[in-house]
């Protein structure tokens, strides 16, 4: 009787083993992705982590009138016959002035005319200014050198290098320290980023680990040395990637839903307000 006691001891021990050890994983791996979870929010969600972008004031008083600093612009439109409402006033110049100097970037024969001005946002060096305009069919960003009065446009930029299907520029943002923003583009249904260096005239096409909707939202860290964007893939799904500037690689850090990215954008405005 003893030994079949024993035997029996034993079988119940090693049923309990095999019942709790999945469990016993399980756990090891929630601790695991709580934590790396945890780590992943710190890193991210904090205000302090990133370089803000101040971007011009609209006047309440004049809509074609934008201050930013000691560098103001204006717009001169002209009303057109025959088109769809939205597109009968359409802008002719973009007028920067900053003190004595005077730069005027005319766009009346512009094919795809410009509507309205709808962000501008200076450098960290305060040389370059980046001007966002509405379109028909999308944005354009342009790029306006305070020193020297040479401009250029970013689809333009990008079509030189055979890139195609630039629809829109949708988000952009200053590096914190270098004449380089990062930007986001494409059509409707697929979004690419590239970092323009407007000292060097150069473009790096960040790499794509999957496919993009829309980016709507890029942030840089303070020092510059990575940024975070994020975009949408599926529909209503939304992942925050990081690029690093050194490695040159893009990695996903973040899941989210539509509320949390809600709270992003609220965030990212804040940053453009500083």
């Amino acid at each position: 009787m003893q030994k079949i006691a024993g035997w029996l001891l034993v079988g119940v021990l090693l049923a309990g083993l095999t019942t709790t050890a999945p469990s016993i994983v399980n756990a090891k791996q929630n601790i695991s992705e709580s934590v790396k979870t945890h780590s992943v929010l710190s890193a991210t969600a904090a205000p302090s982590v990133y370089a803000s972008n101040r971007t011009f004031q609209k006047s309440s008083n004049n809509p074609f009138l934008w201050k930013g600093g000691n560098v103001t612009l204006t717009t001169t439109s002209v009303q057109r016959e025959g088109v769809p409402a939205f597109e009968q006033h359409v802008i002719q110049s973009i007028v920067v002035t900053q003190g004595k100097q005077q730069y005027i970037i005319q766009s009346a024969d512009w094919e795809d005319k410009l509507l309205q001005i709808t962000s501008i946002a200076a450098s960290n060096s305060k040389t370059w200014i980046a001007i966002q305009a509405e379109r028909s069919a999308g944005s354009s960003l342009i790029l306006l050198n305070l020193e020297t009065g040479e401009w250029k446009n970013l689809q333009d930029r990008l079509h030189q290098t055979g890139q195609k299907n630039v629809e829109t520029i949708t988000a952009y943002a200053w590096a914190p320290s270098e004449d380089q923003i990062a930007f986001s583009y494409g059509d409707t249904s697929r979004s690419s980023i590239s970092i323009y260096d407007a000292q060097q005239d150069q473009l790096t096409k960040l790499p794509r680990p999957t496919n993009y909707i829309t980016t709507s939202i890029i942030l840089w860290q303070k020092d510059g040395t990575w940024l975070d964007y994020i975009s949408e893939y599926p529909s209503d799904q939304f992942i925050m990637y990081r690029y690093t500037l050194a490695s040159n690689k893009v990695k996903p850090i973040k899941k989210m839903k539509r509320q949390e990215f809600q709270e992003w954008i609220k965030l990212n405005q804040a940053l453009r307000s500083k």
